[in-house]
């Protein structure tokens, strides 16, 4: 009897073992973005572009600039959360972007992976994130990024971070510099102007062979001077000092 005890517990034992030690079901890479078939894609995009032509007036310069197909980045000022889907609601074809890893643990976590978004540390050199990008660059991808790392409370351009710099160079594909103003307005006041100017391609190099962290600082300057010299003065805050005006750019309404 003792025997058949001992025989029953081991044979319990070993099942417990088996269940613990079962292979469990891989976890999502997050940093792989998901590829939204294209017809529920674009079928989001036509929902954006509707629900702003409603309640906003939207203003397109420089939408010639955009190529018609990647690998390029999209690198813009953050002044709202509208400019998520506003920026790319007028870029052909499918964009990855960026979002905050907070994002994907919140309540709709599962709508940012499902919109072709990968997420970024913020506060910190992010590498996988930057390797993530780069990897999206190399499969030929559209990628949007806000520099700024967070959306500017005062609604002006703050500092950027170095990983616009370091992702451009190191992909060496053209970045289109984009400036977005009014877009702080575009779900708070019925009719609001919303600006969205998209800048010529600009392709970074390092100064020598390798690139260094001079470089790094200087790419992602010459693109934040561009957006600045883009948008009113009033948006322009950390680089309005050194921001010139440029020509007049012709102006599509899509309202």
């Amino acid at each position: 009897m003792k025997q058949d005890i001992n025989a029953a517990d081991s044979s319990t034992n070993a099942a417990a073992t088996a269940k613990n030690q079962s292979p469990k079901k891989p976890e999502k890479n997050l940093y792989e973005p998901y590829s939204t078939p294209r017809v529920l894609y674009e079928a989001i995009r036509f929902l954006a572009k509707a629900v702003f032509f409603l309640v906003a007036r939207v203003h397109l310069r420089g939408r010639y600039n955009l190529p018609k197909k990647g690998p390029y980045i999209i690198a813009s000022n953050h002044i709202s959360w509208t400019d998520v889907p506003l920026v790319p609601s007028y870029v052909p074809g499918k964009v990855v972007y960026m979002a905050k890893e907070e994002s994907f643990h919140s309540k709709v976590g599962w709508l940012v992976r499902f919109l072709g978004a990968f997420p970024v540390k913020r506060g910190e050199g992010d590498r996988q994130a930057i390797r993530a990008a780069q990897e999206q660059l190399k499969q030929k991808k559209v990628f949007i990024i806000f520099p700024e790392g967070t959306r500017s409370k005062t609604h002006t351009l703050g500092k950027a971070h170095a990983g616009l710099g370091m992702i451009a160079l190191r992909s060496g594909v053209p970045v289109i510099p984009v400036a977005i103003w009014g877009s702080e307005n575009a779900l708070k006041k019925f009719g609001a102007h919303v600006t969205i100017s998209y800048g010529e391609p600009m392709l970074l190099k390092p100064k020598g062979n390798k690139i260094t962290r001079e470089d790094i600082a200087d790419a992602t300057e010459q693109v934040m001077q561009r957006i600045a010299e883009m948008l009113p003065e009033r948006y322009r805050g950390e680089y309005a000092d050194n921001a010139t005006t440029p020509p007049s750019i012709d102006t599509t309404s899509v309202n």
